[in-house]
């Protein structure tokens, strides 16, 4: 009898254990389920990619994209782009004009429905050597490139910063940034990059482009955009200097002319999260568009955007305004046509009166004023002091000639081109804005004043590349110079006599 009544306690607590460890792996899975539908929303959007692995990962996509019988149908992707066509790229966009008078183009936006992922892709030579060439100096085109915007930083953008510094307006980009996307041998791409490895410019630009697969896109699922036509990226160092203003508009029109563009039809990417100054209607009016990375509405659309066309200049240091043997050069009075056309302003060769001299001289001022956030007391050098006594000696010497006194960064970016461009003579203290002449008529005269031997020929080899005399004068007496407000007097004589010489080189032109 306590044998039966023991098996029967026993069969009872193994029915008991057996129903507590069912709860107990219920409760289990109940909490795990519970903890998976709590997080799944946050990774499922999120592939994880081992981004230095992704080079073994290429057989293996290869591989299973070959095994495809048919190309998934990928919707048309919505399209931003400077022309909807390339036949529409023949017409001239509509100009406005902006607060300060000067004519714009705005952005065209359009649908390509018959663009799509797989047409850019397959249906355009996939070839990674076909996507990539160098035409010189560094120059280099490709077709079909991805940027991946969100692959690229700048705390000017991300951190409200009360005073940037210029780094911190530039991009940090990492690696693919710039994609392309092609089949081949990826070392005849990485091949053509090589000359352009040389200049120093390029180079951060260079690590932050990848080359991978094709169907690497169809895995992470992206949604792309297409642009049509020419864009140029370019990062801007003194924006807000108009003499390496005109330096990069120059490259940039050189590097059209060896790329046969239009300069007008080419689309322009600001690499730099620069803030806006009085210099940015050269860059709105004179190209096509304007877009500015990390900040256009294209990137916010869409996770990556694809370029047909995408120019990298050469880099700075290849600048012929930067070669001091350069004797000539044949870019120069086409680009200054280009530029004042834009601006609707007349660009035809001045005739001038040298038997009356009744000549267009034009004074330029230097004025404390502040460019950009950096100069935050405004303080400009090499004022001139006397510039009432300047004037008027001019005028009682000169009764006939046209004399104008400008602050030229005070005015309208179209009225400063319209005053050089029918100035004969242009007059002041060395600066920046002795790159102006370069849009002068060809045979004036520039006067550059300076204190001391500075030794800079730089406006000088603008000038006579220009087609103008460039006539110095240098101040080598301290007492002269009021270093507290950073001012020069000029001595009484000087003016007219400097005038003098270049109404007698411009009339000597002419004869």
């Amino acid at each position: 009898m306590a044998g039966l009544v023991t098996s029967f306690v026993s069969a009872r607590l193994i029915k008991r254990a057996k129903f507590l460890v069912l709860i107990f792996l219920g409760l289990i899975i109940f909490f795990t389920n519970l903890y998976f539908l709590k997080i799944w929303p946050k990774t499922k959007e999120i592939p994880t990619i081992n981004w230095e692995d992704i080079e073994k990962q290429e057989t293996t996509i290869r591989s299973s994209a070959s095994n495809l019988k048919t190309t998934p149908t990928i919707p048309p992707e919505k399209t931003s782009s400077s022309s909807s066509s390339s036949s529409s790229l023949s017409h001239s966009s509509p100009r406005v004009g902006d607060s300060a008078g000067n004519q714009l183009t705005p952005s065209i936006s359009a649908r390509s429905p018959e663009k799509t992922l797989a047409n850019n892709l397959t249906f355009k030579s996939s070839s990674c050597a076909y996507r990539m060439k160098e035409i010189q100096d560094g120059i280099l085109l490709f077709r079909n490139i991805t940027i991946r915007s969100k692959l690229g930083r700048a705390r000017a953008l991300e951190t409200r910063l009360e005073h940037p510094r210029e780094n911190d307006e530039f991009f940090t980009l990492l690696r693919g940034f710039f994609t392309v996307y092609c089949d081949g041998d990826v070392s005849q791409a990485k091949e053509k990059l090589h000359a352009a490895e040389r200049y120093y410019a390029l180079t951060t630009w260079i690590v932050a482009l990848e080359v991978a697969n094709p169907s690497r896109h169809l895995l992470l699922g992206t949604n792309q955009s297409f642009q049509a036509g020419h864009y140029l990226a370019i990062q801007r160092v003194e924006f807000a200097n108009v003499y390496w203003t005109v330096i990069d508009l120059l490259d940039i029109f050189i590097t059209t002319q060896l790329l046969g563009i239009e300069p007008e039809k080419l689309n322009i990417i600001l690499m730099d999260a620069h803030p806006a100054s009085q210099l940015d209607p050269f860059w709105s009016v004179l190209f096509q568009r304007l877009i500015k990375a990390n900040n256009d509405r294209i990137f916010a659309e869409s996770n990556d955007v694809e370029f047909e066309n995408l120019v990298w200049r050469y880099p700075r240091a290849k600048s012929p305004l930067l070669d001091r043997n350069l004797q000539s050069l044949k870019y120069i009075q086409p680009f200054r046509s280009f530029v004042l056309k834009r601006f609707g302003i007349p660009s035809g060769t001045r005739l001038r009166n040298c038997s009356q001299h009744n000549l267009n001289v034009l004074v330029s001022f230097r004025r404390d004023y502040k460019s950009h956030p950096r100069n935050l007391d405004g303080t400009i050098d090499r004022k001139i002091a006397n510039e009432k006594d300047v004037v008027n000696e001019m005028e009682s010497y000169f009764p006939k000639a046209n004399i104008t006194t400008a602050q030229l960064d005070l005015l309208p970016l179209k009225t400063q081109l319209e005053l050089v461009a029918q100035a004969d003579v242009f007059f002041g203290m060395h600066g920046a804005a002795h790159v102006f002449p370069i849009f002068m008529s060809p045979g004036g005269a520039v006067i550059e004043m300076f204190n001391f031997n500075s030794g800079n020929w730089h406006m000088g080899k603008i000038a006579t590349l220009s087609g103008h005399s460039h006539i110095t004068w240098t101040n080598n007496n301290w007492k002269l110079v009021n270093r507290n407000t950073k001012s020069t007097t000029i001595p009484a004589g000087v003016p007219s006599m400097l005038i003098r010489k270049a109404i007698e080189k411009i009339c000597a032109q002419r004869k």
